[in-house]
């Protein structure tokens, strides 16, 4: 099937989980921090289509873009409330398809590379899944079970720990998937990269966070399996 084809398709999945949020926001009149959290995980499931379907980049930043320019646009005048109506002051949204186009060339362009097989995948699947997943629990968690609050960052030790939890557990199965490392090997590997997945969550505001973490993965990433 010509990547055009996967290209609408996809286009149109997204488009709609834009819609299904509007609908939740408006009608259910479900809390935007809710609708908008069920947006950013399923983009995130989404974009793990991008690797299997699009072997040509220019697909990809062309998906992106578009999105890209729904959410500026959106945010600029007023739309999409379901993402756009919180009152804190953040740019995850605007920043979250740029930061997927960034992962996907990383990985096209050295993971992909290296390893000529579906195993490399992880290189794009580990950086996308944690930045995805792991925010949103984090944030759930840190709200109804805070433990004890960082005032300065305005994050807390339950919201940290339970980053870490899941950040640690994605990197183990993925790891394992991958073959890229001895299985001795994959728990250390996993726990480096949950910390240092999680300091940088700690230490990101206004939802930039979403850019910092998929790079420290990625670094990490490159640096364990290399020394």
């Amino acid at each position: 099937m010509p990547e055009f084809v996967h290209f609408l398709w996809i286009s149109a999945l997204g488009i709609s989980l834009f819609a299904l949020a509007e609908w939740m926001y408006h009608v259910k009149k479900i809390h935007v921090e809710i609708t908008r959290k069920i947006v950013h995980m399923g983009s995130g499931l989404l974009v793990l289509l991008f690797p299997i379907y699009f072997q040509n980049q220019w697909y990809v930043l062309l998906i992106c873009g578009l999105f890209q320019l729904i959410l500026v646009l959106s945010n600029t005048y007023g739309y999409l409330k379901s993402i756009n109506a919180v009152k804190r002051k953040t740019y995850g949204s605007l920043i979250f398809h740029m930061v997927v186009y960034l992962v996907y060339l990383a990985w096209y362009y050295s993971g992909s590379r290296l390893h000529e097989t579906v195993h490399s995948y992880v290189y794009f699947y580990l950086p996308i899944l944690i930045m995805a997943f792991c925010n949103p629990l984090a944030t759930l968690v840190g709200r109804f079970y805070p433990i004890l609050k960082f005032k300065t960052l305005n994050k807390s030790i339950g919201g940290v720990l339970a980053f870490w939890a899941l950040a640690f557990l994605l990197s183990c199965f993925t790891l394992l998937y991958s073959h890229l490392f001895n299985a001795k090997d994959i728990t250390w590997v996993a726990i480096f990269i949950a910390t240092v997945a999680s300091v940088t969550e700690l230490y990101s505001k206004k939802g930039l966070g979403n850019l910092f973490i998929p790079i420290a993965v990625l670094i990490v990433m490159y640096l364990t399996e290399f020394f």
